[in-house]
C-alpha cells in the first residue's frame, strides 16, 4: 500500500492508476467511505447515530467492492490530464480532469477530494463527478 496521498492531485492520480492496474484494494484505499456515508446522510437531512454511520460506511465499501467484482472500468487506454484545482476549504479540493477515450470522445470531470487523518482521499459527492 502506498503512503497516504499528500496532495489532492496525488489522490486523484493514485485512483486513476489503481483503476488502470485493476487493483481493487488500492482503489478502495484511495477513497473515503466514511465521508461518503456522512455526505449521503447529510444530503438527506436525516439524523443518524454513530452506529448507523459506521454501518453505512461498511455498506458503502461492500457495495463498491461488489460493483468492482462485476467489472472494473478499463481506463488503460483513456488519457487523463489534470487541468485545475479549486480549494473551497482547507480540507476540501475539487480536481478537474480532462481526457479522451480511445474513440476520441472528450470529457471533463470534477472530482471531490477531502483531507483526512489518512491523507487526501477521493469521495462521492452528488454535486461532482466520479471515476
Amino acid at each position: 500500500m502506498p503512503p497516504p496521498y499528500k496532495t489532492p492531485q496525488d489522490a486523484v492520480t493514485g485512483l486513476v492508476e489503481a483503476y488502470r492496474t485493476f487493483d481493487v484494494d488500492q482503489i478502495v484505499q484511495s477513497k473515503d467511505f466514511d465521508i461518503d456515508a456522512r455526505l449521503f446522510w447529510d444530503g438527506l437531512g436525516l439524523p443518524i447515530s454513530e452506529k448507523q454511520r459506521a454501518e453505512s460506511r461498511v455498506a458503502f465499501e461492500t457495495n463498491f467492492r461488489n460493483q468492482m467484482k462485476e467489472g472494473i472500468p478499463d481506463y488503460r487506454s483513456v488519457s487523463f490530464r489534470l487541468v485545475s484545482e479549486e480549494r473551497p476549504q482547507e480540507n476540501f479540493s475539487i480536481i478537474t480532469l480532462t481526457g479522451a477515450t480511445p474513440d476520441d470522445k472528450a470529457f471533463k470531470l470534477r472530482i471531490p477530494v477531502f483531507h483526512t487523518d489518512h491523507g487526501w482521499k477521493v469521495v462521492l459527492h452528488p454535486a461532482y463527478d466520479r471515476l
